[in-house]
């Protein structure tokens, strides 16, 4: 087969990496829950490995397309291949169907779609194989460029959030005054005032409502979050008439989150907004009544 039909399927592949790291970065949200879902490593930790991560995939990608060390690009490319493989198939032998990130939330994939895909990407790049480098003077500063240029791409799109919890959470809103009244006038049951608490405001419909509970679930089952109680409060037009329908899908949303939340209540969307100001969700760790810290989605540690 002739080099330019070689170098042809090298940059399919390397189109492939780029458009993988792309939709990472997009759904990061979604892709660094993943990550802390293992609940091998810590919040922290998993904003931080979810970059690199894919900071590589979009530095292999460029790498593969400019062609500087096609030997080298080949064996790095077959090294993750294989990893990222083994990681499939462990998920397949646990019984997990889910969406694996491989492409963020930008195509769903289990991971048997996931492996099969690996081993077109790996018969694609078996028909590069031989394929000569480019004659590029420097290349030793491109290597480092290529690099460089990865990750500071993904953590300037896209920072940590753990760089900006002091931020975020100023800009975490919370009516008090709203809150005592609903309290005061039963809308909300005096109970929560008693004792440590954690306090959720959701909306079942909120995908950000939805990963908060599953960071929360997953932390306190590391012990890095309060293991207060949890009472749920949920936003929901015409209660009496839906109440049923609605008790059922916020059993399902904590089975999904697999957060232990005690106690839930639904609350019309008037008293939600006028205690959360609109901004949801809405996490308060109580004692005693005391607001201790309040949480969007984005500060909660």
């Amino acid at each position: 087969m002739r080099q330019p039909v070689k170098y042809i399927f090298r940059i399919l592949v390397g189109v492939i990496f780029l458009i993988s790291s792309i939709a990472k970065i997009v759904s990061i949200d979604s892709f660094e829950l993943y990550i802390f879902s293992f609940e091998i490593l810590g919040l922290s930790v998993s904003f931080l490995f979810a970059r690199l991560v894919i900071a590589f995939e979009l530095a292999l990608g460029v790498y593969l397309i400019v062609n500087l060390d096609a030997k080298v690009a080949y064996a790095l490319t077959c090294l993750f291949l294989a990893g990222m493989s083994v990681f499939l198939i462990v998920l397949i032998i646990m019984g997990n169907n889910g969406n694996c990130n491989c492409f963020g939330e930008l195509i769903a994939m289990n991971p048997w779609q996931s492996l099969i895909k690996n081993v077109i990407i790996f018969a694609i790049l078996l028909l590069s194989v031989k394929l000569q480098s480019f004659n590029i003077r420097y290349k030793p500063l491109w290597r480092v460029m290529i690099i460089v240029a990865a990750i500071a791409t993904v953590f300037i799109l896209r920072p940590p959030d753990n760089w900006y919890y002091e931020s975020y959470g100023k800009s975490t809103t919370f009516n008090r005054e709203a809150f005592d009244q609903r309290v005061e006038s039963n809308v909300l049951p005096s109970e929560i005032m008693e004792g440590d608490k954690v306090i959720c405001f959701y909306s079942l419909s909120c995908e950000f409502c939805k990963m908060s509970a599953h960071k929360i679930g997953t932390m306190r089952r590391l012990g890095t979050f309060p293991q207060s109680e949890i009472v749920a409060f949920i936003g929901l037009n015409d209660i009496s008439g839906r109440k049923e329908e609605a008790t059922q899908k916020a059993i399902t949303f904590f089975e999904e989150t697999k957060l232990d939340c005690e106690k839930f209540y639904f609350i019309e969307p008037k008293d939600f907004l006028r205690i959360t100001n609109g901004s949801m969700p809405l996490i308060l760790v109580m004692k005693d009544g005391e607001v201790i810290a309040k949480y969007s989605y984005r500060d909660i540690r």
